[in-house]
């Protein structure tokens, strides 16, 4: 399995423009051959746990939203199809209006897969 991981940045109030375009990549995420799954998520702020920073400190140390787009592939050959499709180019492009960093992609390679157990309702 492949997990690949995309960061980047937003300026604050464009939050809209960055979810539009991830509206869209969830929309290609539905033809993709070999998508397992996927997780996008925003950033809250810092957590104080490890800093002297207090819970409104954390808030505004952060100038940017950051955003992770979370993917698990069957193989890497899925993964480079679906990311050099347009569908992708065209989400990307309406993102890069509004980054401050990224975006950037981390791969990786399952050295562990651990079941999850369905919970009972």
């Amino acid at each position: 399995m492949i997990i690949g991981q995309t960061i980047f940045s937003v300026r604050r109030g464009t939050e809209h423009r960055a979810e539009a375009a991830l509206a869209e990549v969830r929309r290609q995420f539905t033809l993709a051959d070999g998508l397992r799954g996927h997780s996008i998520l925003r950033s809250l702020g810092m957590s104080p746990l490890a800093s002297e920073l207090s819970e409104d400190e954390g808030q505004s140390a952060l100038f940017s939203v950051h955003y992770v787009v979370q993917t698990e592939w069957g193989t890497m050959a899925e993964h480079d199809a679906f990311y050099a499709g347009e569908g992708m180019r065209r989400a990307y492009s309406v993102l890069s209006s509004v980054l401050t960093s990224g975006p950037y992609e981390i791969l990786y390679e399952a050295v562990e897969e651990q079941q999850r157990e369905p919970v009972a309702a």
